[in-house]
């Protein structure tokens, strides 16, 4: 007996690193962090906890964590966002994640592409990226570009203020093939001007 006492021990050590070492990975067309496309809500809820907030209508869903401050308030400019869908057209299936994004530097691909990477450095990794859209937030003098890698499952969205540099700051993660616009409009460009689609 207290040999499976050890090994179901050293079976829990052996894969604690491992979910470590995914907590912060993007992997593009799969998973950014420890949540996975095409996992239940339900499942992903269990390890973030209840979201902070979201917008639900009609078997489609986005949910919001945000950081928190060191007095436990919440930090709503830095977030992971998940966008989910009713997997049962009848409205009785489970909600799947569809679309994973954030938009803090602490998540990177395994080459080190993060919030704050440049249009170079990511063409460099993605060469076949193309713009899918590109707003304009007037009261705060930025463009928005959201380019997409549709092959590889992931996008990037990259913003220019007057004067600087073009730099990323979002990533999201959507299943190989599809356009990272395949589905509802991030509730965030919902006041911004349309440029391109």
């Amino acid at each position: 007996m207290k040999h499976l006492y050890f090994l179901a021990l050293a079976c829990m050590l052996m894969t604690a690193p491992a979910f470590a070492q995914n907590a912060w990975k993007i992997q593009p067309g799969e998973y950014i962090g420890n949540t996975k496309l095409g996992e239940k809500v339900e499942e992903m809820s269990k390890e973030l906890g209840n979201a902070d907030g979201g917008d639900a209508a009609m078997g489609k869903a986005w949910s919001f964590w945000y950081s928190r401050k060191k007095d436990d308030s919440i930090d709503s400019s830095r977030f992971l966002a998940v966008y989910s869908v009713r997997q049962e057209v009848d409205g009785m299936g489970p909600m799947i994640v569809k679309q994973v994004r954030v938009n803090t530097a602490s998540f990177k691909t395994s080459k080190g592409l993060k919030v704050g990477s440049s249009y170079i450095e990511i063409k460099k990794l993605f060469p076949a990226i193309k713009v899918v859209a590109q707003y304009e937030d007037r009261v705060r003098g930025k463009k928005i570009t959201v380019y997409d890698v549709r092959n590889s499952g992931i996008a990037f969205e990259m913003t220019t203020e007057k004067g600087k540099k073009e730099t990323c700051s979002a990533i999201t993660v959507h299943p190989r093939g599809e356009n990272v616009n395949a589905y509802i409009l991030f509730p965030g460009y919902e006041g911004l001007r349309q440029l391109q689609n």
